[in-house]
């Protein structure tokens, strides 16, 4: 061989982007050139020969394969494409597509091998990819299609012929038909394939057929997929059958109204007439009694009969408290042991006395429950329309405390309210009656905590969080009177004036031109469970003037925990408002994809319980990490609350987490020192 040809040959060996090797038969390496040092993770050929002296142990992460390597060329001279999983120098794995032959003496004896190496992990990781959306395509439980920009479908799924009835054969490369005929107008179904196409997703409700020519109803989200030059490639639309669902539509319409052990009105119903009774009594300049009935005893008969004997007598509760009742009146079971009587037109409290005595004349006579004679009395409690209130939340509250005094008082079995029920002996009695009085929302005040993009160095929202200064206690610890408010029902009040006077103040902010993006609101479990929820959140938007995606509200996993259909039905009545979502101290409750996979949350705020100790823990960033990979995976935000140290932001924008809230940035502050920092914060880098 000439110089020439040898200098050619060396270059070619120095500079090629392939591995190439020679190697003993028993796995030590004569020579390699820079790039196999490169794949292996080695600083040169010298430092990969000196340290890699064992490939079989070193080298391959299964030994055997070095053997069957081996097996391979003794047999065929030589081995093309050999895959296997090798260690880099820094104990990383990666995939390897080797290929090799025997260099043999004269004599035929093995000299060495001599190769060449191919790294092949992101080919392999490509293929895995792959993979997993074949199988998660072909064992989701819904119906997908994928069709063309022509609409003719391309792909099917296996669910979508279970559902459907029809073969794939039918449908493969034919014109997509999905809506049962006649079911959607022209403009319907046109404004599907232009929001998807323009907006990049459609999602709603439709009605579809099966291979029968039954039609069905339909949960339908189409999406749209694009080549990087943003040339419109194809759709995938999921299905999901909702047939059973809207057949029980009905039944959950009035479970949502009526009570079901009873047949009567439940407490949104009862709640809503006296709302209504409340509009006619201002233009009939008249009133209305309310009258809140507990049962005495009724424990008793649960401990001793067991709760089939109390479902009977509060049965029969039901059917005499209606007995001795107007028409125009309506009885309502608000839960336990707990009913309200709405009397319109109550000429004066006489009107009143009158109702509730013919009640307890009623109450007195036995009650026959499994062949026993059971006396069970009641308390009430009577407020008035207007002289105790002026709306159904005053009145109501107003009612029970009044019975809860009748309760306390034998003697008096029913009581009218009055302003004086308020005075009340002990911290806990007076606490509860001072939250009862401020629960109207003159000694709240709200203070805002920043929330903000480190990625930006800009203010992405604030979250509102209630203060109560007291007039004489002065500032009352949220901890000690939110759990109060939960135990006593008023929480509903104190939220609603708290979801009012953020918005009231965001709309000024706007239209001053602050730069505040959203606010965010907390709502109890308490809150949620409220069927009044949806139709009020959008009253308080409306009314306030605000784009509805600029309030953000924040619940616990466990406010929706229990019962997931309703949990489902309630997110998405707030979501078709346009109110974003988020989920607060997310990994801490019962965080589970099988649930989180159905809630419309937009955001999920990582719990402090991880950022505390983020620096100098080995899993708290692990799992900031994974939260932050699962919220991207499932379309969500994520937010880091009680961020307190530079140190604690650092490790955060490691893990991909720049939305951060707590004390680094800034404590809850009152409204005019957050307008200025509004106006004049400085964000950390």
């Amino acid at each position: 061989m000439s110089h020439e040809t040898e200098e050619q040959y060396r270059s070619i060996f120095e500079n090629a982007v392939e591995g190439i090797y020679q190697t003993t038969v028993d796995g030590r390496y004569l020579r390699v050139n820079p790039a196999l040092a490169d794949i292996y993770g080695y600083a040169s050929p010298e430092d990969l020969i000196a340290n890699l002296t064992d490939i079989a142990c070193q080298l391959y992460v299964d030994p055997g394969k070095r053997e069957a390597f081996a097996d391979l060329m003794a047999r065929q001279d030589r081995v093309h494409s050999f895959e296997a999983r090798v260690f880099r120098r820094d104990g990383s794995i990666i995939w390897i597509a080797e290929s090799a032959r025997c260099v043999r003496d004269a004599a035929g004896r093995i000299r060495y091998y001599e190769g060449t190496v191919q790294d092949i992990t992101e080919r392999k990781q490509h293929e895995e990819k792959i993979r997993l959306l074949a199988t998660v395509f072909d064992s989701v439980a819904d119906g997908i299609l994928i069709v063309d920009p022509e609409l003719t479908v391309q792909a099917i799924n296996p669910a979508y012929e279970i559902m459907t009835g029809f073969q794939r054969e039918e449908l493969l490369r034919r014109p997509l038909v999905l809506f049962a005929p006649g079911s959607h107008e022209r403009e319907f179904i046109d404004a599907i394939w232009t929001t998807a196409r323009q907006a990049g997703r459609w999602q709603g409700e439709v009605t579809s057929f099966r291979h029968s020519g039954d039609a069905f109803a339909a949960a339908l989200s189409v999406t749209s997929v694009r080549a990087p030059s943003g040339v419109l490639e194809h759709y995938v639309l999921t299905i999901a059958d909702i047939s059973q669902r809207k057949s029980q539509e009905h039944q959950i319409r009035y479970q949502a109204s009526f009570d079901r052990l009873t047949d009567l009105p439940n407490r949104w119903l009862v709640c809503e007439r006296l709302e209504e009774a409340i509009v006619r009594a201002q233009r009939g300049k008249s009133k209305v009694a309310v009258a809140f009935l507990d049962l005495n005893r009724f424990k008793q008969v649960n401990d001793t009969l067991g709760h089939h004997a109390g479902d009977e007598l509060l049965k029969l509760v039901a059917r005499r408290l209606r007995n001795c009742t107007r028409m125009t009146d309506t009885v309502g079971r608000l839960g336990g042991d707990e009913f309200l009587i709405v009397a319109p037109d109550a000429a004066d409290r006489s009107a009143g006395a009158r109702l509730v005595e013919k009640i307890l004349y009623s109450m007195a006579e036995p009650f026959s429950v499994h062949n026993q004679e059971l006396f069970c009395g009641a308390s009430i409690g009577i407020a008035f329309y207007p002289d105790d209130g002026e709306t159904a939340d005053q009145l109501l509250r107003n009612a029970d405390l009044a019975m809860y005094h009748a309760k306390r008082n034998p003697e008096h079995k029913y009581v009218f309210y009055d302003n004086g029920m308020r005075e009340r002996s002990g911290f806990t009695l007076g606490l509860e009656s001072d939250l009862r009085r401020a629960s109207g929302g003159d000694e709240f005040e709200l203070h805002f905590q920043p929330k903000i993009d480190l990625a930006g160095n800009r203010t992405i929202g604030a979250e509102a969080l209630i203060r109560w200064r007291h007039p004489v206690r002065g500032m009352v610890s949220p901890a000690e009177f939110i759990p109060l408010a939960e135990e006593t029902g008023l929480i509903w009040e104190i939220g609603a004036w708290t979801l009012i006077e953020s918005c009231r103040r965001l709309a000024g902010w706007i239209e001053r031109g602050l730069p505040i993006p959203s606010v965010s609101v907390n709502l109890s479990p308490r809150q949620f469970q409220d069927a009044r929820l949806v139709g009020f959140v959008r009253s308080v938007v409306e009314s306030a003037g605000i784009p509805a995606d600029r309030l953000e509200l924040e619940l616990t996993e466990g406010a929706m925990i229990g019962d997931i259909e309703k949990a489902v039905t309630i997110l998405n009545g707030l979501k078709d408002i346009g109110v974003r979502l988020s989920i607060d101290d997310f990994g801490t409750g019962y965080s589970s994809l099988a649930y989180l996979k159905r809630f419309p949350i937009d955001t999920l705020k990582i719990d402090r319980s991880f950022v505390r100790d983020i620096v100098k823990s080995t899993t708290d960033p692990a799992i900031v990490g994974t939260i932050v990979n699962l919220a991207e995976s499932l379309g969500f935000d994520t937010i880091a609350e009680g961020v307190e140290t530079q140190e604690q932001a650092d490790m955060l924008r490691l893990q991909r987490c720049t939305r951060i809230q707590g004390y680094l940035i800034s404590r809850p502050l009152p409204v005019d020192q957050f307008e200025t920092f509004l106006t004049n914060s400085v964000v950390p880098a």
